[in-house]
């Protein structure tokens, strides 16, 4: 969409859209078969755009963009603001918590966004204000306004604060949510978010940011667009929230748990995580567990991730014998991982984490970029090291972990550390009021590896604290016992390699 189509109106078709989710509204629903539809269609004359502000969907009503048609996010930042007069999206802040997003969809169940169109949300494009000589509009040294990522990269990489930048879909604390087959596009920050959702499926989605319109411009620094300047636009990030009470369309209590869900067939190329399963940043947060993402690629990004935030119980309550961990029961099977910069991830540290368990890598090929501007691109990365933040005594156990069929298809680093706050890594992390434990917590990293394939050398491959075993299949990565380390070797049978031959094939359709 041309910058032109919104310089005096900045989302014509808020209103219209809202009022047809607002007329189909269904509370009763009990499924998708018994769902009512908004449909985005072309129009007579061949019109096939819609622009909007924040649209909120409602209980037991699909979304369905149809082939052809896209629905853009308005440039305007007043169109997102939480609260209507009150400036708080397209800012840079301390927190991030000014936008709502394109499509909010919040205590609600049975929701759904379907259909082979698109949703593009303009991240690269100047903004605008429906406010005239909006003071809020943040501008590059020429005096032209900034875009979203122009806004995100100053944030996270000059100025070490908070992007207030609009999430394309975010599901809040709601039951059965479904995405099916549509495309999703330049997001200015997250591109879907299900949080505290019990019940979710995204199947055949695309995600793909920047698109080449976007690459062939620069950002206010003059860098080109590209996945390594579009901050912070994760593709899908289940994660967990608090606890809310029985509401319209959602009947009993909801406990804040990101469970049951399944992420089949997607392909996502994006400017952070590809995906990043998350728990919560402290203990009111609800747990995160049976989580499936099957026959799916990831392109560039930040690869198939678990945290930083892991942190989540029942609302306070303690993990006891039991009763479910932090995160758990994820299952990641048939992934194609090609040119992110990590490939298999689990991070955490001391300020947000919790218990990870039972989780499952199988039948995956890596293939990781030959560099990365945050570093050497690291194929396996199991880490509670994740940034050096002041202890909240949220220690980090990565237990139960299992890689079963997993090839690594050229040259990368490794880490397999476990948490040990004696880590000469830690030197320089702030122990705050809680102070360094005496005697230290040391949480050894247990992991499986079977049948895990690197066709090359490490380039760097860091391990501590930690209990490896190796299994029938084998690994080609040189473990030994010592430095915390122990290693168990079953005995040994002829297994072949994941096959990768055929794995790495281009984004359809680009």
């Amino acid at each position: 969409m041309p910058d032109s189509a919104d310089a005096i109106n900045t989302a014509p078709d808020t209103t219209r859209i809202q009022d047809a989710i607002d007329a189909c509204t269904n509370a009763s629903s009990t499924g998708l078969s018994t769902n009512k539809v908004v449909h985005l269609t072309k129009g007579p004359n061949g019109e096939n755009a819609f622009l909007a502000g924040a649209l909120n969907l409602k209980s037991g009503v699909t979304l369905w963009i149809d082939q052809g048609v896209t629905l853009y996010a308005s440039r305007d930042p007043r169109q997102f603001d939480k609260t209507k007069g009150v400036a708080s999206c397209g800012m840079i802040t301390a927190s991030d918590n000014g936008c709502s997003a394109l499509i909010n969809a919040s205590k609600i169940a049975y929701g759904a966004v379907i259909g082979d169109g698109v949703i593009d949300g303009r991240g690269g494009s100047p903004l605008i204000s429906s406010i005239p000589n909006d003071p809020n509009l943040l501008k590059r040294p020429d005096g032209s306004t900034m875009s979203w990522w122009d806004i995100g990269w100053m944030a996270n990489k000059v100025l070490n604060q908070a992007q207030n930048n609009l999430r394309l879909i975010q599901i809040s604390n709601g039951r059965n949510f479904t995405l099916y087959r549509v495309t999703l596009q330049n997001a200015p920050k997250f591109h879907v978010v299900p949080s505290g959702i019990d019940g979710f499926t995204a199947w055949g989605v695309k995600i793909y940011t920047p698109t080449a319109v976007y690459e062939a411009m620069t950002n206010y620094l003059g860098m080109n667009y590209s996945p390594a300047t579009a901050k912070n636009t994760d593709g899908i990030d289940p994660g967990s929230s608090g606890a809310i009470t029985s509401n319209a369309g959602n009947p009993a209590r909801l406990a804040g748990d990101a469970s049951n869900m399944l992420i089949a067939y997607t392909h996502i190329r994006t400017g952070d995580d590809n995906m990043a399963i998350k728990g919560g940043t402290g203990t009111v947060n609800g747990r995160t567990y049976n989580i499936t993402v099957a026959h799916s690629h990831f392109y560039a990004g930040h690869g198939m991730s678990i945290g930083s935030e892991t942190a989540g119980t029942d609302n306070g309550a303690a993990n006891a014998d039991g009763v479910l961990p932090s995160v758990s029961n994820i299952n990641v099977y048939d992934l194609v991982i090609d040119g992110a910069d990590n490939g298999l991830r689990i991070k955490s540290d001391w300020s947000r984490s919790g218990l990870i368990s039972n989780i499952n890598y199988s039948n995956v090929c890596i293939r990781t970029p030959d560099a990365s501007p945050d570093g050497a691109p690291q194929a396996l990365i199991f880490s509670p090291y994740y940034s050096a933040t002041t202890n909240r005594a949220l220690y980090p156990n990565f237990q139960g972990i299992s890689l079963d069929g997993v090839r690594i298809v050229n040259a990368s680093s490794y880490t397999f550390y476990g948490f040990n706050t004696a880590s000469t890594i830690m030197q320089g992390w702030s122990a705050g009021t809680i102070g360094l434990p005496n005697p230290p917590v040391v949480n050894p990293l247990g992991i499986t590896l079977n049948n895990v394939v690197a066709d090359v050398a490490p380039l760097k491959f860091n391990v501590a604290d930690a209990n490896i075993a190796i299994g029938a299949g084998g690994t080609s990565l040189p473990f030994a016992s010592g430095n915390g380390v122990t290693v168990t070797t079953a005995a040994q049978s002829a297994v072949s390699p994941v096959d990768c031959s055929l794995a790495f094939t281009a984004f359809p359709g680009r």
